[in-house]
């Protein structure tokens, strides 16, 4: 009782004593002290929470899934209502994109921004993104107190916002979108770690986009070469039947069934000039058309205009293509004529039967316009070309090498894509080692070897000591340079083609050693340890000993047993490393016989 009374008098005096020198009181700096340290507790709390979140987007390739994790992460961790992304237009007018919004329950069905919502920014569009190109933030807590114009409150008010922040996406050096937090039910006094943390989130999906960009080219080329190869691989099987074909008749149904497969157009016919009839008449001798299209065959066509103003450029290589005859500017009685066969589109190419314009190959699209691509006309002036084969096989030789040698282009081409794509997927996009999926089906497959011989199976297991300290110090960037560096040096320790290094999350590394011995897998391990501190890569961590970055790796070997499991090898290496940290870091730890 006496302790207490002194130490409310001792705190009395204090208090009378700064007052009367003009300082803060006692009370008042451990006020400030509480604060602060609540500050620094909430920053440390961002910084884990944008690391969980920068994590959860680079494990994804598929962009629609990125935008989700991210947004759904983000309106949780600021406790928003709801996170929605704006994406530019080529004018810099632009939308809000469904699949990439989260709202929280009770906002969710309220008028969505995400239901591909254009709103069209006069400002922005006349500024080309305003002050966004500049990657400044807007923030608004009050959309009332803000001095907002009267237009802008409305379609504010449209979707119930009352409060705002805003951060530019970035793609390289081009402004791509927005990321926005909203508040709905009232206003919003935006803090600066919430802003700081949007930014960084921003940030991290224009780097996604730019990642996904390139997986989307990657996959467009191996999807232009699959076509290619397909349309050489017709076209090599339609001059091999020409060359070979005696029957005139079988070789049209061949050639105008294949055509029509291969560019999924609603019909293919193959129209005959009558003779002496100076271009003026003719009609389809061959077709292959889907049933909804009425059939063209034996019907004769009359066109005084083709014979006076079209057959000379015809016989000399012309090659027609309409993406939608109502927009070519053809004269009314030509639009009728195509009407009758109901065309919207077409391709028609020359016919020659030696230094004679013999017909036309004809491509009709019915159902709608079509935009016909470069390499769909190249296939179809590749097979006209070849109709005066039967006659000329000596031409057709030459020719069939040509497209044999075409064709086993396209096929290497296809090949080495599919190649890179495989590649791709089984790679880990930041160090360019083998990623977790690949880890899985390498372990499954050694092990399903392990339990058909005698050897024995090693794990290593090792992580980057004080890694988020790491990346407290010295940023992101660098320490993605990090992570890079570490696998390098650890992938430079195996020699063998059979071992295996990935990246088993985040900073930590797995490496499987097959047909390898505990002695074995303790040779590496040391090797592995050695390398990574020889990079001498500075990391200074206060009260610590350690200068340069170090690993902690923890060791397993298997033999052969049907009592055991691949997870069980995997959680006794877990284990060593836990224990290797426990004793101090920068060691390694050899997991006990199991």
């Amino acid at each position: 009782m006496l302790y207490t009374s002194l130490r409310i008098i001792t705190r009395v005096s204090a208090n009378l004593l700064c007052k009367l020198l003009g300082q803060p009181s006692v009370s008042n700096l451990e006020t400030k002290l509480h604060d602060k340290q609540i500050q620094i507790q909430q920053l440390e709390e961002q910084e884990r929470a944008l690391y969980r979140v920068i994590s959860k987007i680079r494990a994804s390739l598929e962009l629609e899934t990125i935008f989700r994790t991210a947004t759904k992460e983000t309106c949780k961790l600021l406790r928003v209502e709801r996170i929605a992304v704006y994406r530019f237009y080529e004018n810099w007018g632009g939308e809000f994109v469904s699949d990439f919004e989260f709202a929280e329950t009770g906002w969710d069905d309220v008028d969505t921004l995400g239901k591909n919502t254009v709103w069209n920014d006069s400002y922005l569009q006349e500024n080309q993104g305003g002050r966004y190109r500049n990657n400044e933030a807007l923030v608004v807590s009050d959309i009332y107190a803000a001095g907002l114009s009267q237009c802008h409150l409305e379609i504010l008010e449209q979707f119930h916002i009352r409060a705002y922040a805003t951060a530019s996406i970035f793609v390289g050096k081009k402004l791509w979108g927005v990321l926005a937090a909203y508040q709905h039910s009232q206003p919003h006094e935006w803090k600066q770690l919430e802003i700081q943390f949007l930014s960084q989130i921003a940030t991290q999906l224009g780097f996604a986009v730019k990642q996904a960009e390139f997986l989307a080219q990657a996959e467009q080329k191996a999807a232009e070469l699959y076509k290619a190869n397909q349309q050489q691989e017709i076209l090599f099987n339609l001059v091999a039947e020409i060359r070979e074909s005696l029957n005139i008749d079988t070789l049209f149904k061949t050639t105008v069934r294949e055509i029509r497969k291969a560019l999924r157009s609603d019909r293919v016919s193959i129209f005959r000039f009558d003779p002496e009839s100076n271009y003026t008449s003719g009609e389809f001798v061959s077709e292959n058309v889907l049933p909804d299209y009425d059939s063209a065959i034996a019907i004769k066509v009359k066109d005084d205009c083709f014979g006076r103003k079209y057959a000379l450029a015809y016989h000399q290589g012309r090659i027609q293509v309409l993406s939608d005859i109502y927009q070519a500017g053809l004269k009314d009685c030509h639009i009728q004529l195509l009407e009758q066969f109901q065309i919207k589109a077409q391709i028609v190419a020359p016919l020659m039967k030696g230094k004679t314009l013999w017909g036309l190959l004809c491509v009709h699209q019915c159902h709608c316009s079509r935009e016909w691509k470069k390499s769909e006309i190249q296939f179809i002036h590749q097979l006209a070309a070849q109709f005066n084969v039967a006659l000329e096989h000596s031409e057709l030789l030459e020719q069939f090498r040509s497209q044999a040698n075409q064709l086993a282009q396209a096929n290497n081409a296809l090949e080495l894509a599919n190649s890179q794509l495989e590649k791709l997927s089984k790679l880990d996009a930041l160090t360019q080692i083998a990623n977790r999926h690949c880890f899985d089906q390498f372990l499954e497959q050694e092990w399903d070897r392990l339990k058909l011989s005698e050897n024995s199976l090693s794990l290593i297991i090792f992580d980057i000591d004080y890694f988020k300290d790491y990346n407290d110090s010295y940023g992101h960037l660098a320490g993605d340079e990090c992570l890079i560096q570490v696998a390098h040096a650890a992938q430079s320790v195996l020699k063998r083609p059979t071992d295996l290094l990935a990246r088993y999350g985040g900073e930590e590394f797995v490496v499987i050693l097959p047909n390898t011995n505990e002695s074995g897998a303790i040779k590496v391990t040391k090797l592995i340890q050695k390398s990574i501190q020889e990079l001498k890569i500075a990391h200074t961590k206060k009260d610590n000993f350690q200068h340069f970055v170090t690993v902690s790796l923890g060791v397993a070997t298997q033999r052969s047993t049907d009592k055991s499991s691949p997870q069980e090898l995997i959680n006794a290496a877990d284990k060593a490393l836990y224990k290797a940290k426990e004793q101090g870091r920068n060691r390694w730890v050899c997991a006990a016989k199991f």
